[in-house]
């Protein structure tokens, strides 16, 4: 397994506590393979949604924003995020109420298992 990167929505850097849709900016984190992980950046992007109203093209283009990132995680992701992230091969994750530092690992044990299972097969 090789690095990873996590693309997560957080006001702070420190809580998972943006809807993906209202999200203008993603702490980015890369993963080591024994689980370690730094930040790298904090991406700005424009929100797909303005006050109830959503902008396709503001979708794509942070869905492609976030194109080198293997999860996005935010407290909540509908189900457009959901199918344009899927498409770019981003697994989209709701986790509601934690901090990077107790999702993140959560996401690795994860990464791992998912790892030894296609070797498995």
């Amino acid at each position: 397994m090789m690095s990873y990167r996590i693309a997560l929505a957080s006001s702070d850097g420190v809580h998972i506590d943006r809807h993906f849709g209202a999200s203008d900016g993603f702490l980015i984190v890369e993963v080591t393979q024994d689980g370690t992980f730094l930040e790298v950046e904090r991406r700005q992007v424009k929100a797909p949604c303005q006050h109830g109203y959503h902008d396709d093209g503001a979708m794509l283009e942070a869905v492609q924003a976030l194109s080198d990132c293997r999860y996005v995680v935010a407290e909540a992701i509908g189900p457009g995020a959901q199918k344009a992230l899927e498409r770019q091969d981003i697994l989209p994750l709701e986790i509601d109420g934690q901090t990077v530092d107790t999702a993140v690992p959560k996401i690795h044990d994860y990464e791992v298992k998912k790892q030894q299972a296609s070797v498995a097969y």
